[in-house]
């Protein structure tokens, strides 16, 4: 049940922090562009934008709601507002001139280099989320579990850590190749994400890990998987389509059952002690950014076997 002073925090809360602000109305930007994106198809472009903002207010609140039955956390009026504010502001995407200088010309670019329709949407998002779990520097490249501060690995670890990294990354590659139109690209585009990832990784260490733990989600083991998978996937990227949906699948599952079975894992309180952060979200981030990272194989897997069974001849349009 709700603290008897449940209500009074939310609407006056003892504690606001600028941190928090910020990251709450950050946070539903993407969510406020999203609902417009979809509304905009039946309403006039204000009203999508209108409806949006509504639709996110209304499921803030909600949100919000919900916490005052969760132990340890806070609702107040003033992640509402921040919320709202923050998918407002994602809705101005679609409003000029931000839709003409911006978003239009995005849009051509995804429509020139991403498997059309709604299955190119989705694999879109999969990047995405993929690439939002890499701001979790606790979190090891390409495997399972969280880092720790265990010493350097056996011979027997690091061939497991190689083998896991390498069979990850081949299917990355080859998931890749399968979003993109046509195989032409992907390894370019494969590199990009790989590298946009890894500087995401550093940056996010040097920040919110402890100092002797800035370094500790990449391993020699991690490495040498990181560049076996590369070479593994780079001469066979030329393949037709449904061979490289079926090795994305078939690599993606090696690589997500062994990162799985020798993963270490830790309780949340050993988790966040991983951090040195003194701004407020951490619990959030570290949570969802962790459920992400282990919810993606399935994710990824889902969509290939889908593509593979309804969609693996077509032609890509």
């Amino acid at each position: 049940m709700p603290a008897p002073d449940a209500l009074a925090v939310f609407l006056r809360p003892k504690v606001l922090l600028e941190f928090d602000v910020a990251m709450n109305a950050l946070a539903y930007m993407p969510l406020g562009a999203l609902a417009c994106l979809i509304l905009r198809g039946s309403n006039e472009p204000w009203l999508a934008r209108v409806k949006a903002v509504a639709a996110c207010a209304v499921f803030s609140l909600a949100m919000e709601a919900f916490q005052l039955f969760v132990t340890h956390r806070v609702a107040t009026i003033y992640d509402v507002l921040a919320n709202t504010v923050g998918a407002l502001a994602g809705t101005l995407v679609f409003a000029e001139p931000l839709h003409a200088l911006v978003t239009h010309p995005l849009a051509k670019v995804r429509e020139r280099l991403v498997t059309a329709g709604g299955w190119g949407d989705a694999g879109l998002v999969l990047v995405v989320l993929w690439l939002l779990a890499q701001l979790n520097p606790a979190l090891p490249f390409f495997e399972a579990g969280n880092i720790g501060g265990e010493g350097d690995p056996g011979p027997g670890e690091f061939l497991v850590t190689a083998a896991s990294v390498a069979l990850s990354v081949a299917g990355f590659g080859f998931f890749v190749s399968v979003v993109l139109k046509g195989p032409g690209g992907a390894l370019r585009w494969t590199l990009l994400l790989l590298t946009v990832a890894l500087w995401c990784k550093f940056a996010m260490a040097s920040v919110m890990l402890k100092p002797h733990l800035s370094a500790g989600w990449v391993t020699e083991g991690r490495v040498v998987g990181l560049a076996v998978g590369l070479l593994a996937f780079a001469p066979l990227r030329g393949w037709q389509r449904a061979g490289r949906i079926y090795l994305a699948i078939v690599l993606t599952l090696a690589g997500a059952l062994f990162a799985k079975i020798f993963g270490a894992y830790s309780e949340l309180a050993d988790f966040l002690r991983l951090f040195s952060w003194p701004h407020g979200q951490l619990a959030t981030f570290a949570t969802l950014t962790r459920w992400i990272h282990e919810a993606w194989p399935a994710l990824a897997l889902a969509w290939l076997i889908a593509l593979f069974v309804w969609r693996r001849d077509e032609p890509i349009q």
